[in-house]
């Protein structure tokens, strides 16, 4: 630096650092002209603000007894200019021992850096998460995963965003696992937050080995018990495990639905909710009430019909949730119409299957405990049709001989049709015809 010479290449290879994204730089100038130094000083501070380096200018001296000691002040640059044997004592007050600077520095240039990297891998999680699926989306999250090589890296923000990746590829074991790892870390109290425990208990519910939905409950109840101000979901995760308790006893466990309900309606009083108030419906009518005849239930699909109004029209609606739940609040309803028009709109976005599984089970008890009034016309035979659509859908593998199909006229309109196999006599045929030939629906995607 010393050299005029040298230093336009000196910045040219800084310069090119830059384009590397290695922002630290550090310049050392061994002060033996003040003028210089602080020329060299004014154009370092003019790339700190003309270009996203980090650059740090250090001049130095060396005592009369080889000591190295940084002299950045201007009071420090010119006493220096006058070193004598005897003056040491004198000048080394003023300076920072070189080594010293370093040290301080590098501690200082570790903390950026990683706040930079944690900035970056929770970047590159949420882009991974909107541009991959299924599973692209688990190899993108598993090459991620090899650049936590550190738990100093980690924060709460990268944590949940790992939790929500693996959950929207249903890898409810990696997501157990990470916090069960985080839990075995001794300087690492992450696993302690209640947010995170709320997805810990999620994924063992949904896991639902040996043991996972006791646990689940369990550490559910202790948080709710805990925390100062628990959200609506932390009530609604109690009333879902204890649903699926429900569920997995063939509809036998009454007093699981009963405390189901008991969540479910807690959720709902604290912040009313279209997820909160669907399930709270269609359990109060497992439970044995009526629209007809329950003031809650009609309480309920008021609120329900009005957040439902929020969200605008049905033909805007871009997210499947969304159109699920118009969906489902439509069959509760027995608005037939309505249903129709959100099972196509449903089709045209695409969900995800286990989204529609969870859509499934909602829609097999309302068949199965709600009264339904029978209607014979084309509006019924076409909700059958969509109802077909969306359990076939969730099925791996079917062994039946009629299949829901649409059929792309040349129009470019997609018809709602059923293709029927008979493969029993030597005579093999495949017979197609459609639901409702005098309605045709303009459609684009598929299950």
């Amino acid at each position: 630096m010393s050299d005029f010479s040298r230093q336009p290449a000196l910045f040219y290879h800084l310069g090119v650092r830059e384009s590397f994204d290695m922002a630290n730089n550090v310049i050392l100038y061994h002060d033996t002209d003040v003028d210089t130094a602080q020329s060299l000083k004014d154009m370092v501070s003019q790339k700190n603000t003309a270009s996203s380096g980090n650059y740090h200018f250090i001049p130095y001296t060396i005592s009369s007894c080889d000591d190295y000691l940084c002299c950045e002040s201007d009071a420090q640059r010119r006493a220096s200019e006058y070193i004598q044997p005897n003056w040491d004592t004198i000048l080394g007050p003023l300076c920072v021992p070189l080594m010293d600077k370093f040290i301080s520095l590098l501690k200082d240039i570790h903390i950026t850096s990683g706040t930079h990297y944690k900035e970056s891998l929770l970047n590159d999680i949420r882009k991974a998460r909107e541009k991959y699926q299924g599973e692209e989306l688990a190899k993108e999250l598993a090459r991620i995963k090899l650049r936590m090589d550190n738990t100093e890296i980690l924060t709460s923000d990268i944590v949940i965003n790992l939790l929500l990746s693996y959950r929207d590829i249903q890898d409810y074991d990696a997501m157990v696992k990470l916090v069960e790892t985080l839990e075995m870390l001794p300087t690492c109290d992450l696993a302690d937050q209640h947010n995170i425990k709320f997805h810990y208990a999620f994924a063992l519910n949904r896991r639902n080995i040996m043991g996972d939905r006791e646990k689940a409950l369990q550490m559910m109840l202790q948080v709710l018990q805990t925390c100062d101000h628990p959200a609506p979901d932390m009530f609604c995760l109690c009333g879902r495990i204890y649903k699926d308790i429900f569920l997995d006893s063939d509809y036998k466990d009454n007093s699981s639905r009963d405390k189901a309900i008991e969540w479910y309606r807690k959720g709902f009083e604290l912040q009313s909710t279209l997820y909160s108030g669907i399930n709270l419906a269609i359990l109060l009518i497992v439970s044995g009430q009526q629209f007809e005849t329950s003031m809650e239930l009609r309480k309920i699909g008021v609120r329900l019909n009005s957040l439902l109004g929020r969200k605008g029209n049905l033909e805007k609606m871009n997210n499947y949730w969304d159109v699920g739940q118009f969906f489902t609040v439509s069959m509760l309803a027995s608005d037939i119409g309505k249903a129709v028009q959100a099972a196509e709109r449903l089709f045209k976005l695409k969900p995800p299957i286990w989204y529609l599984k969870s859509l499934v089970q909602n829609l097999i008890l309302i068949q199965h405990f709600k009264k339904l009034t029978i209607e014979h016309s084309l509006r019924q035979e076409r909700l059958n049709f969509w109802l077909d659509i969306i359990f076939e859908a969730t099925q791996e593998k079917t062994n039946g001989l009629r299949f829901p199909v649409l059929v792309i006229e040349p129009t470019k309109i997609y018809q709602p049709a059923y293709v029927s196999i008979n493969n029993e006599t030597d005579d093999r045929t495949v017979s197609l015809w459609h639901v409702s030939p005098a309605e045709m629906v303009r459609l684009a995607g598929h299950f």
